[in-house]
Parts: structure tokens; sequence; C-alpha cells
């Protein structure tokens, strides 16, 4: 089930301006020690983050889960805050509704958690926004 719910994050994704040429499933502090010159100058990179069992369903055959994505979008652009704005409101576009836009059979709510904006650290080129979705989903067991 979360696979499925990456492959649809990822080509939702892709139509965030300025953002959506490079969408990647990765880590994104990899991405930013990496410091590898072929990549873009502004992308997006999903997390997964943490799955908790929210209720055991009645019977053997499922149960419910929640996982935690973290959507990062990343820019080497030196006014990065207007960047990084922008990119926000694409992905909130992108992921409208009360369960993202995401249409897999299963996926019952999902929401926006609190963001936290990441300026470039000393020494790096690489400014960020995280901006954590938490998805409940019925996950089958068979």
């Amino acid at each position: 089930m979360q696979s499925a719910i990456f492959a649809e994050l990822l080509a939702l994704l892709a139509s965030v301006p300025e953002f959506g040429a490079e969408v990647s499933e990765d880590d994104a502090l990899r991405v930013i020690d990496a410091e590898d010159d072929t990549l873009p100058e502004s992308l997006i990179v999903l997390q997964a983050g943490t799955t908790e069992e929210v209720e055991r369903q009645g019977g053997p055959g499922s149960v419910r889960e929640r996982v935690t994505i973290n959507i990062t979008l990343m820019t080497k652009q030196r006014k990065y805050g207007p960047a990084l704005r922008a990119g926000r409101l694409g992905v909130k576009a992108a992921l409208a509704g009360q369960k993202l836009g995401l249409v897999q059979q299963g996926v019952q709510l999902a929401a926006f958690q609190p963001e936290t904006p990441m300026p470039p650290r000393s020494g790096r080129r690489w400014a960020a926004q995280v901006m954590p979705v938490q998805i409940t989903y019925v996950q089958p067991l068979k």
C-alpha cells in the first residue's frame, strides 16, 4: 500500500512549477551532502517517516495504518524564500482535497502536518521546506 501511495505522490508532485521536474524518493540530507552538480536548481524529495498501526480491523484480513511522508522542497536559489513559498503553494495545489488527490483504494484520510523551513546551513547551498503529510489507509494483510 505504501509503495502505491509513494507512486501516486511522485506523479502528482511532478506538476509543481519550478520543482516538479525532479521528484524522487530519497533522503533529503543525503541529497544535501552529495553536492551533486547534475541535480537541477530546485527539486522535491519524498522521504518515508514513521508508520503506526491505528487499529485492527474486524477479522484477520487488514489493519488500519497511518504513515508520515516528508515532502521536502529543495532549492539552490540565492533568494530561496520566495521560491520555497511558491513551491509550497504549488504542492498544496497539486495535493488538493481530503485525500491529497490520492485515488488509491484504501486511502481514508490525508492531511498536512506542521512544516519546517530549513535555510542553507553554513557552507551549504541547499535551502529546504519540509512539508510532512500523514496518510491513513487500510492495509490488506492477504
